[in-house]
């Protein structure tokens, strides 16, 4: 009888713990920041915690039942829609990166993992997974990879990254046969401008040059600033007179920005420009070196 007792007495003792950590695990499931959910074999939502109305405005009757691919923009979906098969055939997904939508719109980056979930038969019957905001991160990366890729007063990229895009853009104009173009360039007065007027006004007729140079060149060619007053450009050659119809582009331009300046605050520019032919390659240093020394000898021209 005792015997009996006692086993009762365990069987309510394990059942008590049982509901006690099924407790505990739904108040970690609904007080945690991070996304968790479930999905059926058809990628549907079966269970989502609070956290996803928390961070991202969305009720539990605007997902379940949905696939999460509808939260995503087709090219975000298809990698989401690859893994998640991954997953229905027994593979766990670790660290895949993904963006969906929140509701309002905002485009969020989130790290997942994803496991299969079985039932008691070990057939599986869905996913199930947790998943880390990486947005703020992602954007601060994003950042940093800008500011070491760009010139920090013009925003137009710095020598060393139009090196490695004009790498690439050789390779292009190899592979489809074309000659590329290299046009170095310096301003003629900057030294009167910083002297007369500051070099608050020296550093805003650089930032107007680079907007002239944008304004000037397409969006497939390479814009940069090589430190101080100079800054070089390559482009794809895409007629006989392409270097023509571009300095006198570029000239038309000048011309329209200087209509209302006058003294040493009327912009000049000197140029000097060197060509790749894909039949007859030279490296990108030596380009850039011939093209800055005949800017040079053009300088020393104005000045006879």
């Amino acid at each position: 009888m005792k015997r009996t007792k006692d086993k009762r007495l365990s069987t309510e003792s394990q059942e008590k713990d049982s509901l006690e950590t099924m407790a505990l695990y739904r108040d970690i499931v609904n007080a945690a920041n991070i996304l968790i959910w479930r999905t059926d074999t058809g990628g549907r939502f079966t269970f989502i915690n609070p956290a996803w109305e928390k961070s991202y405005g969305y009720k539990r009757e605007d997902m379940l039942g949905k696939p999460f691919s509808d939260f995503q923009i087709p090219e975000a979906a298809e990698y989401y829609i690859n893994e998640f098969r991954n997953c229905l055939i027994g593979e766990s997904v670790i660290g895949h990166e993904i963006t969906f939508f929140s509701k309002n719109g905002k485009e969020i980056h989130l790290v997942i993992n994803m496991i299969p979930l079985y039932d008691n038969k070990s057939i599986i019957i869905g996913t199930q997974g947790v998943a880390y905001d990486i947005t703020e991160s992602k954007h601060a990366d994003e950042f940093l990879q800008y500011i070491s890729a760009k010139d920090e007063l013009t925003g137009l990229y710095n020598l060393h990254t139009f090196q490695n895009m004009t790498e690439q853009q050789i390779k292009t104009s190899h592979r489809e046969k074309k000659e590329m173009l290299i046009i170095y360039t310096g301003v003629d007065n900057m030294q009167a401008i910083n002297d007369e007027h500051g070099h608050d006004t020296g550093n805003q007729i650089l930032i107007d040059i680079a907007n002239i140079l944008r304004k000037t060149f397409r969006e497939a060619d390479i814009l940069a600033r090589t430190g101080g007053d100079e800054f070089v450009i390559s482009t794809l050659v895409t007629s006989k007179n392409t270097e023509e119809m571009i300095m006198t582009r570029l000239k038309g331009n000048l011309d329209m920005y200087n209509a209302n300046k006058t003294g040493s605050l009327k912009l000049s520019l000197s140029f000097g420009t060197s060509f790749n032919n894909p039949g007859h390659s030279i490296a990108i240093e030596e380009m850039l070196s011939n093209a800055e020394s005949k800017m040079y000898e053009n300088k020393k021209r104005k000045k006879i």
